[in-house]
């Protein structure tokens, strides 16, 4: 569903910075808001570019991108150390979520067994249909045929007759419409996938998975350079090999989700997103392309975990404001089509605080343990703003590849990156025949047939303003901060805040 956007704020806005920045005649610069009647050129409009995009009908349709979390409310209650602990499973909860424009869960602490209540699950479902979020259930029927990291289960041996009635039971025979698939498993080892591309052959061929919709959620281990062992395994792996065996199933898996984290620390490295973000982002793409699925992202919110439930020491808190915008906008210029928070709700255990005490406010996640809201949340809420506005746009869209404009920018993606097919040298697409202004990326799209790109302010420091410069007097759409202008012209003028980004659709 084509979702209304506001253009009054932006179209004041877009105003004001025409008046400052337009060079009028004396440079032949034009850009003006559009008003009825007004002469523009008509863009060319070729044939649409194949591409790959996954998303529910319980979130919202075709045109709505998948925007998600990894822990998500669990039930809880009582108390630790004479902390109240919330029941996450609530109205005020879910409500919150849906207002931060989280529409996605892939990873509970609960899971479904069968001849058990499972009453939180069944009530985090019907919360999840009443506020548009889909969720993959992890099933311990399921989960307990495909093995672990530690263990490795024969093939043979799997017995997976039951899984037709067990997805019946879940979704209660399809009418528990939030149901949108099942969890395979977090980053698998390549032993693990033996058992996963079994099963998934066998799921896909079910009638009430046919008749449903219903997918099969797995997030891929993240890049390696040269080979790694595994347990269980005779001989090391490369990552394609890895790649080429996570997708060896007849019938496999439809998105490509991995995990990044660049921010190791408050003011991390410019350096390190070169090989943390830049190289990661330009591989994924190029596998998503590769086997033709949609490319998930799974970012941080907050990078401060307890992956062993060990007390840790709480540093500065991280990533802040413009890194995490930096951190999406980026990734929806390499043409990911969905957005995961890790952690969506922090679990009890990543609070743990060397000392005994336990920090719910500056270590991760959207909602603390204790149930209050983390500056994560409201980083991802201006995020997830953004995107509702032009998910119409990136979910009917091929990404083409990322324009690099400027020193700084040149310096760490692509002097000292490895972009591959991402990198569109130079700095015209099509119709968009320069970049002036301030360092920016910029992802060129084939929008049904046309052209789009989106600007990301490269600088996660201080506002960018940047201009795109076109090949004849062109009527624009352009969306920032969640908030359309409609403008005609033959440049188009940006002020962007740090790591915001903007999209420029041509009519």
């Amino acid at each position: 569903m084509r979702k209304h956007l506001s253009k009054k704020p932006l179209a004041l806005l877009f105003g004001s910075l025409i008046a400052l920045t337009s060079c009028g005649e004396s440079t032949n610069k034009t850009c003006v808001l559009y008003e009825d009647g007004m002469d523009y050129v008509t863009s060319t409009k070729g044939t649409a570019e194949s591409y790959a995009a996954l998303t529910f009908d319980a979130i919202g349709g075709d045109e709505v991108m998948p925007i998600g979390g990894f822990y998500v409310p669990y039930a809880s209650g009582g108390s630790v150390d004479g902390h109240a602990m919330p029941n996450f499973l609530t109205e005020d909860i879910f409500q919150t979520l849906e207002d931060c424009g989280i529409n996605t869960f892939v990873y509970s602490v609960d899971r479904w067994v069968t001849g058990a209540s499972n009453n939180n699950l069944v009530t985090a479902l019907d919360l999840c249909e009443k506020h548009n979020i889909g969720y993959f259930i992890d099933t311990f029927e399921v989960k307990k045929n495909l093995g672990s990291h530690t263990e490795k289960f024969p093939v043979d041996d799997m017995d997976l007759s039951k899984l037709s009635q067990v997805i019946d039971e879940v979704s209660n025979k399809g009418q528990r419409k939030s149901v949108v698939g099942f969890l395979a498993n977090d980053e698998p080892f390549s032993h693990e996938l033996d058992n996963i591309n079994a099963y998934m052959d066998k799921f896909y061929s079910l009638p009430n998975v046919q008749e449903n919709n219903y997918e099969v959620y797995m997030n891929a281990l993240t890049y390696w350079e040269g080979k790694n062992n595994f347990y269980g395994q005779n001989s090391p792996m490369t990552y394609d090999e890895y790649m080429k065996k996570y997708f060896s199933s007849k019938t496999h898996t439809k998105m490509l989700s991995v995990t990044q984290y660049p921010y190791t620390s408050e003011n991390t490295d410019e350096s390190q997103l070169t090989s943390l973000l830049f190289n990661q982002l330009a591989i994924y793409r190029s596998y998503a392309k590769k086997y033709d699925v949609s490319l998930w992202r799974m970012l941080q919110a907050g990078g401060q975990w307890n992956d062993t439930a060990e007390w840790i020491e709480s540093v500065s808190p991280y990533p802040n404001e413009a890194e995490l915008l930096f951190d999406v906008n980026t990734s929806l210029a390499f043409g990911a089509k969905a957005i995961q928070y890790f952690p969506l709700v922090q679990p009890l255990y990543f609070a743990y605080e060397k000392g005994g005490t336990y920090d719910f406010e500056n270590r991760n996640g959207l909602i603390g343990a204790d149930g209050n809201l983390t500056r994560w949340y409201y980083y991802a809420k201006r995020a997830n703003t953004q995107i509702k506005a032009i998910d119409h746009v990136l979910m009917k869209s091929s990404n083409d590849g990322v324009l690099v404009h400027g020193n700084t920018a040149n310096k760490f993606m692509v002097e000292e990156a490895s972009l591959g097919d991402a990198y569109l040298a130079g700095e015209s697409f099509r119709e968009l025949t320069s970049i002036e202004g301030d360092d920016c990326m910029v992802g060129c799209f084939d929008y049904k047939g046309g052209t789009a790109v989106y600007v990301v302010n490269y600088s996660r420091k201080q506002k960018g303003n940047i201009e795109l410069n076109f090949n004849n007097k062109y009527r624009y759409e352009v969306i920032q901060r969640g908030v359309s202008a409609d403008v005609v012209g033959n440049y188009v003028p940006l002020t962007l805040d740090a790591g915001e980004g903007a999209l420029i659709v041509l009519k």
